[in-house]
């Protein structure tokens, strides 16, 4: 090389491109060598180090005092049985009066994960961890403790918890639509009580509808997939991304074991928003409501209706908005209000952000020809109508009124009655083998047809009583006695 070099020295320009030639092949080469062969990518910006081998500890570090520790309690009354009641046979005095049962009161304890949303002391969990609760208590990072107020959205799964104190650090959300498979995921809460727990995954899979054909018991209709190990105790915390950014709310695990099996679900930070932001305004979550049931169009179904995106309308609920309006199944749903909807969670959003009361205009697909109709839109419920009281009372369940979505979802033909949406371990209902996602439909004599019902039902049983209900279960029926606690 130094001769060739010598021999080109009348040409300058030749000699500088060898030189630097050669000093960028040393330098790639030497790059190559320390990274074994792998090209690394850059940090992200908002990262506050540039070194990769503390990229998660920096985020621990500004997560940690956001993320709290809560605890909700339930006084709950049983009857305690007397070991040595009839005891002796009445000897030696002869048979005695049985003694009235001895009532005890108890206090069940339950506790979960939450954030930090806003600086003057609001704080995002799941509805689960604190719905029914008589007392709900958070602990901030720094040690206090303080009462909270809740506010319940139960339809998402969703709480926000109002606390007399200022100037926390809230947390910083990302645009949930943008997450992709196989980015970082991050979980951080307290799994079985270990408080500021994190664990590292990725985004394994975008869950955009319910699965009613999976035994998995999602049948949440939007859900971002992790691996991130989440273990009860993590309901209620944040899934966030490399920047720190909350990208989702843990708040279930598919798991035979109830631990981690490597799939846990976050509600995506966009829902979040919308619900937190209700919540805090009106004390409550309002949407527009179209009743009728969308679904994505498939190829041959698009060749069919004459549309290449948009929401099939499945099938319309009686009396409904849509119902009213005319819409009809088969009809492929393309804008509302000028708004383009591509699938059927688009026109879901679209629509419960529109106040009730409200008229849109919907853009529709009928007969390959399009048309435009107009539909003033109702209030969607809510998911509230759960029976009070229920939870750890007398049969310790608690129900949810039963819709066509909801029907679709668990397999059964549409029918009245309420869906139990939790059975409390150890209670009247579990012993009795009743389980969630089972259908109601009849307590004693009485017919159910909503959760109102259900609760005028549930009142007239006095202690000791047994309740007679028949319940469906997939494809099958049966009937069930519950002995009241």
């Amino acid at each position: 090389m130094l001769s060739y070099l010598k021999s080109k020295m009348k040409n300058p320009s030749l000699v500088l491109v060898c030189i630097l030639s050669l000093a960028l092949g040393f330098s790639l080469a030497a790059h190559f060598y320390n990274t074994g062969g792998t090209a690394i990518a850059a940090p992200p910006k908002d990262l506050t180090t540039s070194n990769w081998r503390t990229a998660f500890a920096d985020i621990a570090d500004k997560l940690a005092p956001s993320v709290v520790f809560i605890t909700s309690e339930k006084d709950v009354t049983y009857q305690a049985i007397d070991p040595f009641e009839g005891f002796g046979f009445g000897w030696p005095f002869g048979n005695q009066p049985r003694r009235a049962p001895k009532t005890e009161k108890q206090t069940q304890k339950a506790t979960g994960t939450g954030f930090v949303v806003r600086s003057d002391g609001y704080i995002l969990t799941n509805n689960h961890v604190v719905a029914g609760a008589d007392r709900v208590t958070v602990k901030l990072a720094d040690g206090r403790d303080f009462k909270g107020k809740v506010f319940l959205d139960p339809r998402t799964d969703l709480a926000l918890i109002k606390i007399e104190a200022g100037n926390l650090p809230a947390v910083s959300f990302a645009d949930s639509d943008k997450v992709q498979v196989g980015e970082w995921a991050i979980a951080i809460g307290n799994p079985f009580g270990l408080r500021n727990t994190v664990t590292v995954g990725v985004v394994s899979a975008l869950r955009r509808e319910a699965d009613s054909s999976a035994d998995n018991g999602l049948d949440y209709p939007e859900a971002i997939q992790t691996d991130a190990a989440i273990n009860p105790g993590n309901s209620g915390g944040p899934l966030v991304d490399v920047d720190g950014k909350v990208i989702g709310i843990n708040f279930m695990i598919y798991s035979s074991t109830r631990q981690s099996a490597g799939i846990g679900f976050a509600i995506p930070a966009n829902s979040a928003k919308f619900v937190m932001d209700q919540l805090i305004t009106k004390g409550k979550v309002v949407r527009g409501y179209l009743g009728l049931m969308p679904v994505d169009l498939s190829p041959v179904k698009a060749q069919v209706y004459g549309a290449n995106k948009g929401a099939l309308v499945e099938s319309v609920e009686p009396d409904s908005p849509a119902a009213k309006a005319g819409i009809q199944v088969a009809d492929v749903i393309t804008k509302i209000d000028g708004k383009t909807v591509d699938t059927a969670l688009d026109l879901r959003r679209l629509t419960q952000a529109v106040s009730p009361g409200s008229s849109v205009t919907l853009t529709v697909v009928r007969d390959k020809a399009e048309k435009t109709i107009s539909v003033k839109l109702g209030e969607a419920p809510s998911g509230a109508e759960t029976a009070k009281g229920e939870t750890g009372g007398k049969l310790g369940l608690s129900v949810e009124n039963l819709n066509e979505q909801k029907a679709r979802s668990l397999g059964i033909p549409k029918t009245t009655g309420v869906v139990v949406s939790a059975v409390e371990q150890g209670g009247a209902a579990d012993r009795a083998g009743i389980q969630a996602k089972d259908v109601i439909t009849r307590v004693n004599n009485t017919t159910i047809t909503n959760v109102a019902s259900f609760n005028n039902a549930i009142s007239k049983l006095k202690a000791d009583d047994t309740a007679v209900m028949v319940i469906h279960r997939g494809g099958n029926s049966a009937i069930i006695e519950v002995p009241l606690e």
